[in-house]
């Protein structure tokens, strides 16, 4: 299965059962992507406009899960989760589309147009007239995070963390290059972005803004016990002590690390009562279990999970964005395993490999 980026390219069906709420059909025309579907007489939905997105609920219909892309000039991607007496849609818009929304009856139907945003190749090819050839998709943009660094150089084991973050991300800088994405860095070298662990983590934070893609954060761990392997962490609270405690060191320990988890717990909670920021953290959830997954089979480290904790650093969920800690720095083994290039070029082939699949054919079709 494909994967959100900034939703891509709908053709052909998007996999309801005909029960109650029926397949809606896409279709692709002149500088147009229309989806039609078919609803029940006592259906009920609303239409809600995000940034890059559309989210359309339905109640009244049967509860569906599911998720794909697309291939439009204005359509990326899409999911359709279980909701309060029916379904969410999340459908992801290409930059500079409109949208609107009618009714049709006998049958009943709800129709979803959304034009502009440059003109698909199948619009294309059904135009008589010689027309400009489109330009090529833009290419994802992928923020890449190294924790710490200048003032704060993060755990100290066998390595120092603010060294192996930054190494690791300038390999997958490397990687993803290569597949002809786009990267941002937070940092590309040993320094800080502000001397306030507050300033420094919300301007890291807002790099990861809805004109980008995907927000990576990369950090170490360390432990009081002998504790070795890789986790990764979409945004949320907890009541897991551990995690807290790992929440207040990477926001920066101590009365500060404690007053910025409280603010980030807070801001989790205000997040359940917003349908498009629980969509995202969904997407997010995706992007930590493909780069956990690649990552595990490229090191065979010890596979510690996907969880969340009150990370500030990815407390605003624009785009999909993951905290990763790539090992332990003061295991026997895995610290000294963190010094090595050789190593290291694992990790960063995992996360890569994960990103890519995870942006799925706004790579491959480059």
């Amino acid at each position: 299965m494909q994967h959100f980026l900034t939703l891509l390219a709908l053709v052909g069906w998007l996999g309801l059962a005909s029960s109650g709420l029926a397949q809606p059909r896409i279709g692709v025309d002149a500088g147009k992507t229309r989806i039609v579907f078919s609803l029940p007489q006592s259906a009920t939905y609303a239409v809600v406009k995000g940034p890059n997105r559309l989210v359309l609920r339905f109640r009244g219909t049967p509860g569906r899960s599911g998720s794909g892309v697309v291939n439009s000039a204005q359509v990326s991607a899409w999911r359709v989760e279980p909701s309060s007496g029916g379904s969410t849609y999340t459908v992801g818009l290409k930059p500079g589309t409109q949208h609107r929304t009618f009714e049709l009856s006998a049958p009943r139907r709800l129709v979803l147009d959304i034009s502009g945003g440059g003109t698909s190749s199948a619009a294309s090819r059904a135009q008589p007239t010689v027309r400009p050839r489109p330009s090529r998709p833009p290419a994802p943009i992928v923020v890449l995070d190294p924790g710490h660094g200048g003032v704060d150089p993060g755990a100290v084991g066998y390595v120092q963390e603010h060294a192996v973050t930054l190494d690791v991300a300038l390999r997958v800088r490397s990687l993803l290059q290569a597949r002809g994405i786009r990267v941002v860095m937070t940092r590309s070298a040993n320094r800080h972005l502000s001397a306030d662990k507050r300033t420094d983590l919300g301007m890291r934070a807002e790099m990861g803004n809805s004109r980008r893609n995907v927000f990576v954060s990369i950090h170490a761990n360390a432990a009081t016990s002998i504790a070795q392997g890789i986790e990764v962490y979409y945004f949320g609270d907890t009541l897991d002590a551990r995690l807290l405690s790992k929440a207040i060191l990477e926001n920066g320990g101590g009365s500060v690390g404690q007053r910025l988890t409280r603010e980030a717990r807070a801001v989790a909670q205000s997040l359940l009562r917003d349908l498009l920021a629980q969509a995202n953290l969904k997407f997010s959830e995706e992007l930590a279990r493909a780069v956990l997954r690649n990552m595990i089979r490229q090191t065979g480290a010890v596979n510690r999970g996907v969880q969340t904790a009150p990370f500030y650093v990815i407390r605003t969920p624009r785009i999909p964005s993951i905290l990763i800690e790539v090992g332990f720095v003061n295991h026997p083994e895995e610290g000294r395993n963190l010094g090595t290039a050789a190593y290291r070029q694992k990790l960063a082939t995992g996360i890569a490999e994960g990103i890519v699949g995870f942006l799925g054919d706004s790579v491959a079709s480059r």
